[in-house]
């Protein structure tokens, strides 16, 4: 992975009144991050299960220098270009700049979000699984795990075929390569995982 030691870092802010913090730990960066809203925690679920983004930072700047000048919701680092992004409530305000120190300013409305729904829901089911299992996933698991993926397989099939080893390592096995972009999943976009998800090879 490339060194992003200049990455920004979040920045601290008060709790809004009312909002709710979620809390979840980040496999990409291997900490903790912190949400006030429901859209940013949906969002982050999304940075986490695209393998192009190789690293993040949420809350990373302000708009402009006013301390009560909106929030930019995410600094995104994929391997040939970074950009910002900010989430809106509605339509992308008219006063956005495209860009932020130089770097692309994107939006992301609720629209958008509503339509990824089913890969967020599925993906919030799948990252505690690869965050409790982490360190207990062996390399050679993994290779276990793709050497049965020469055409498409279901989770179920998977598990059967290495029924000898944990089936929630097994299972957090498969998540991971999902992450990291080793193995695809399309149905998970529009159907609820199951057992009956269908793993594929990358071409």
């Amino acid at each position: 992975m490339r060194d992003f030691s200049d990455a920004p870092t979040p920045l601290a802010i008060t709790r809004p009144r009312g909002a709710r913090m979620i809390e979840a730990r980040s496999p990409k960066l291997g900490r903790m991050v912190q949400h006030f809203d429901q859209a940013s925690f949906q969002q982050w679920i999304r940075l986490e299960a695209d393998p192009s983004v190789l690293a993040f930072c949420e809350r990373p700047a302000r708009i402009g220098l006013d301390p009560t000048s909106p929030l930019i919701s995410y600094w995104v680092a994929r391997k040939q270009a970074q950009e910002f992004v900010m989430l809106v409530s509605g339509d992308k305000p008219a006063d956005l700049p495209p860009k932020h120190n130089g770097k692309p300013l994107g939006v992301v409305t609720p629209p958008e979000l509503a339509a990824a729904s089913t890969w967020i829901d599925n993906w919030q089911r799948m990252l505690p699984v690869i965050n409790c299992s982490a360190k207990l996933v062996s390399p050679a698991l993994k290779k276990s795990v793709l050497s049965l993926c020469k055409a498409p397989i279901t989770l179920l099939a998977i598990e059967r075929e290495l029924a000898k080893k944990q089936p929630m390592l097994v299972r957090a096995a498969v998540f991971d390569l999902l992450r990291t972009g080793a193995l695809a999943a399309p149905s998970l976009h529009t159907q609820r995982l199951s057992l009956h998800t269908a793993l594929e090879p990358i071409q």
